[in-house]
């Protein structure tokens, strides 16, 4: 009986890897983990569980393609389109609740409704590999908006920036190779909420005269961006996804306020971009290191 909780236990772990790689290797990964076990244990090795998360992390990062970097490579760029239009959409969806509750329903509509939805539009034919809706919706995010209001493309606004930092990678997927399949959905999904969470950290209460809420803060922020590193450093598309969401504040903060671009607070300076870019070009280079070595 402990065996069985064990091998259940086992293959919730082995979830972690997409489903037909467990199509083709759970039972002999089952065989491997139960074989020469102590009938009384319950519990897997946490030295165990740990490897076969990452194992499962690396192997939906393409660890186990064929062509691991192009791997890398084509589904970065669709998780970060992802990531930079649920962005967009987060921060319009914020302001336009902001606009409404201080300023009435018709002007803030006029001026974030549009690009809200075709934003979000796009966001949902990325995310289902609909690659030529997903193109025509996200030039559609640039122009039908600007068109309509101008508050937005004046202002420089982040949201604004979204579908056109999009619009590159999502165009450039058109053309992406036959043997390299689109991010599953689900993996998806949550990349794009990990990359996220970078953006709703409390680095702003770092600087808050109470020391307890500095400390907390400290802590969410250290926490978070651990978090972040460590699924990164197995899949490293998460740089990949992470590194044009920062250019979004930058752009605005570039176009409004010059100065502000010398800031080192995540998401605002060019500093963060800097890194993010560089997080994005160790991620290639360990790929193809990674790739030779096999």
């Amino acid at each position: 009986m402990s065996n069985d909780i064990l091998e259940r236990r086992y293959r919730t772990l082995l979830r972690s890897y997409p489903a037909d790689y467990r199509h083709d290797r759970r039972d002999e990964l089952l065989e491997i983990l139960v074989s020469d076990v102590s009938p009384a244990r319950r519990w897997p090795e946490w030295r165990q569980a740990v490897a076969l998360i990452r194992g499962g992390l690396r192997v939906r990062a393409g660890g186990a393609a064929a062509r691991p970097t192009a791997v890398l490579l084509w589904q970065g760029m669709q998780l970060a389109a992802l990531a930079v239009l649920a962005l967009g959409a987060l921060i319009g969806l914020d302001d336009l609740a902001e606009a409404v509750q201080f300023g009435g329903l018709g002007t803030p509509l006029r001026a974030h409704g549009p690009l809200l939805v075709l934003t979000s539009a796009a966001f949902l034919a990325v995310l289902l590999d609909r690659r030529r809706l997903a193109a025509g919706l996200v030039v559609a995010a640039i122009v039908v908006p600007t068109a309509i209001s101008q508050y937005l493309f004046a202002n420089s606004m982040p949201q604004w920036w979204a579908p056109v930092v999009a619009a590159p990678l999502v165009i450039a997927g058109l053309r992406r190779p036959a043997d390299v399949p689109p991010a599953e959905r689900g993996n998806a999904v949550l990349v794009t909420l990990g990359v996220l969470v970078l953006h709703l950290l409390p680095v702003d209460r770092l600087m808050l005269v109470d020391p307890v809420r500095q400390v907390l803060a400290a802590g969410v922020v250290v926490l978070a961006m651990g978090a972040f590193l460590w699924v990164a450093s197995a899949d490293q598309r998460m740089l990949l996804a992470a590194a044009p969401t920062f250019a979004l504040e930058t752009l605005y903060r570039g176009m409004t306020d010059p100065q502000s671009l010398l800031s080192f607070y995540p998401s605002v300076g060019l500093p963060s971009l800097v890194a993010g870019v560089v997080l994005a070009a160790i991620a290639v280079v360990a790929t193809r290191r990674r790739q030779a070595r096999a």
